[in-house]
């Protein structure tokens, strides 16, 4: 066999246990974004953190709302970012 064939065997094989190993995290990033209303946790330093139903906490940065406002959020599951958010209704008059 030459040493070619040996080296394209060794790259494929490569590549295949790497997509193999990263195949979820692959899966995850190309998946649909949920749109869902949620609460205001939490706000630090101008930061706010809102927790949907997948149970991962998401920072929303310089945020103008504050805890207790009624957001829609639009994230990909398992993703720690906010896509989009819109605020619902406020709890401060």
């Amino acid at each position: 066999m030459s040493m070619w064939k040996l080296a394209i065997i060794f790259i494929v094989a490569g590549a295949v246990i790497i997509f193999a190993l990263l195949g979820s995290s692959a899966k995850n990033l190309f998946s649909k974004s949920v749109s869902e209303d949620v609460s205001v946790k939490m706000k630090k330093d101008g930061d706010c953190v809102v927790e949907p139903s997948d149970q991962v906490p998401r920072v929303i940065s310089n945020c103008s709302y504050a805890v207790g406002d009624n957001l829609s959020i639009t994230y990909k599951p398992q993703q720690p970012t906010v896509e989009k958010h819109v605020l619902i209704n406020s709890t401060t008059p």
